[in-house]
């Protein structure tokens, strides 16, 4: 896992969370975030993480989720994490997700709450990781997709009740599928450990 992306910014250019962030905010930058199914190499989704600043078709303070809807994700085994800047401009947004569509449109605010989040959608998977703010810990990512493959609710989970997801954005973040006691595909975040578990869930009002 590399340095963390914004561990040597001055902290009058990070964000001092108004209501509780996601991904924490980085005013002097865009960040995006690229979700890689490994062995396939292609990207499951782009996000792009707005800071302060605006472009014609972005606003300030939202996530962007973009997403392949020709890669199921009940389908992926481990999947990678890249993060770093981006220019705040429209082309350089474009040329970065591409004609990949944009499935959620976010709030950078984020509710933390305690117990499990209960998956609905037709495809869906949970992750784990090391937590980058405490490698004793983990931190658990279930990702859901519709029928056809669209993104439809991102959810979190951290062993503690945060202020934002990570204390700064990982550059790499290497992620496994949850297994139960007998090997298969888990989508309870006990069976990532005994913790504790929070979570914050988009849409963040389900």
């Amino acid at each position: 896992m590399h340095k963390g992306r914004s561990e040597s910014n001055d902290s009058k250019d990070v964000l001092e969370n108004p209501g509780n962030e996601q991904f924490p905010v980085d005013t002097r930058v865009v960040t995006r975030i690229r979700l890689v199914a490994d062995g396939a190499g292609v990207d499951l989704a782009r996000i792009v993480l707005m800071n302060d600043q605006a472009t014609p078709q972005h606003s300030p303070y939202r996530e962007y989720h973009h997403g392949n809807a020709g890669v199921l994700i009940d389908g992926v085994t481990s999947l990678s994490l890249h993060a770093d800047a981006i220019a705040c401009s429209q082309q350089a947004i474009e040329g970065f997700v591409g004609t990949m569509p944009m499935h959620l449109d976010l709030l950078q605010s984020a509710k933390w709450r305690r117990g499990v989040c209960k998956p609905s959608a037709a495809h869906k998977r949970l992750f784990k990781a090391i937590d980058p703010d405490d490698s004793t810990k983990m931190i658990g990512l279930l990702i859901e997709q519709d029928q056809q493959g669209r993104l439809e609710r991102v959810t979190w989970y951290k062993t503690r009740d945060a202020r934002a997801l990570f204390h700064a954005t990982p550059d790499k973040l290497t992620f496994e599928m949850v297994k139960d006691e007998n090997g298969a595909p888990s989508l309870d975040p006990s069976d990532i450990g005994g913790w504790t578990w929070f979570y914050t869930t988009s849409p963040f009002g389900s």
